[in-house]
């Protein structure tokens, strides 16, 4: 009985952290807004962003993506990419690329 007493301690605590981990998050999203592209006279946005178009295949996402174009880290901040990114392609989100279709990826100089 006493060994089954922290057996049953660690199984709770795995499932807290594992529910905490799944409904939370263990990472820090920041809530700082980077500014807005600015608006060109007839309403669309004025992007001027250097780009590349990409197809996402399987196990691609956008920061593995802006790796292999820059063969190796970013210059930039994730949160500035992401921002380019959802700048260059309205309505899209970084969070949700679908396989085979073709994103405007953001290219940065070193």
């Amino acid at each position: 009985m006493k060994k089954a007493i922290p057996a049953v301690f660690i199984l709770c605590l795995s499932i807290y952290i594992i529910y905490h981990d799944v409904t939370i998050g263990t990472l820090h999203v920041s809530t700082n807004t980077t500014a807005a592209p600015a608006h060109a006279a007839d309403g669309k946005k004025n992007v001027s962003i250097p780009y590349q178009t990409v197809t996402v295949h399987p196990g691609d996402t956008l920061l593995s993506i802006m790796e292999k174009q820059q063969n190796g880290p970013l210059p930039v901040s994730i949160d500035e990419a992401i921002a380019d990114f959802e700048a260059l392609n309205p309505g899209e989100k970084a969070q949700t690329l679908q396989i085979g279709k073709k994103y405007k990826i953001p290219v940065y100089k070193r």
